[in-house]
């Protein structure tokens, strides 16, 4: 499944790529489009050229593209996981071989000697981890690793949607 979210869903598409979901920004189109900010119209066409289904917060967007986009109720991020997760069947089970890179939705490619990306990370983090990973963007190249803030979000997780 692959997404365009709407540029009030910023966080939730940097959850959507941790969580392995090919995710277009509504704002990283800006300069696709040469629009700021781009106007629905481009992106229902954007949408419907890649196969994305649209998820927005904008109930006009969403009667525009209604058979391919989903209407966001409430607030809160955990809230927006819950609705695609129940209404949707979107599961959000972390795993590093398929995350993709919350920055750019590249994909990720395991750091195999983490003394290359020393001088990216903070010294704290090098010495508490092993395993690392990086965006394969050459113009990114953000580095990931497993801390406690992914167990975190694991556990909002697991009390929101009620996993076994």
């Amino acid at each position: 499944m692959k997404f365009l979210t709407d540029a009030m869903l910023g966080k939730l598409t940097r959850f959507l790529r941790i969580f392995g979901y090919d995710t277009v920004y509504a704002n990283d189109l800006i300069d696709f489009f040469n629009l700021d900010p781009v106007p629905d119209e481009k992106l229902i066409e954007y949408a419907k050229k890649n196969g994305r289904l649209i998820i927005t917060k904008d109930y006009g967007l969403y009667k525009l593209y209604m058979e391919k986009s989903v209407f966001l109720n409430g607030k809160g991020i955990y809230n927006y996981l819950k609705q695609l997760n129940k209404n949707f069947g979107v599961v959000f089970k972390f795993n590093f071989r398929s995350a993709r890179c919350s920055i750019c939705n590249s994909q990720l490619k395991r750091v195999e000697n983490k003394v290359l990306i020393k001088k990216l990370i903070l010294e704290e983090t090098f010495k508490n981890y092993s395993e690392f990973y990086q965006c394969i963007n050459p113009q990114c190249k953000k580095v990931y690793w497993q801390g406690s803030h992914i167990e975190d979000i694991e556990e909002k997780l697991r009390n929101t949607l009620e996993y076994d």
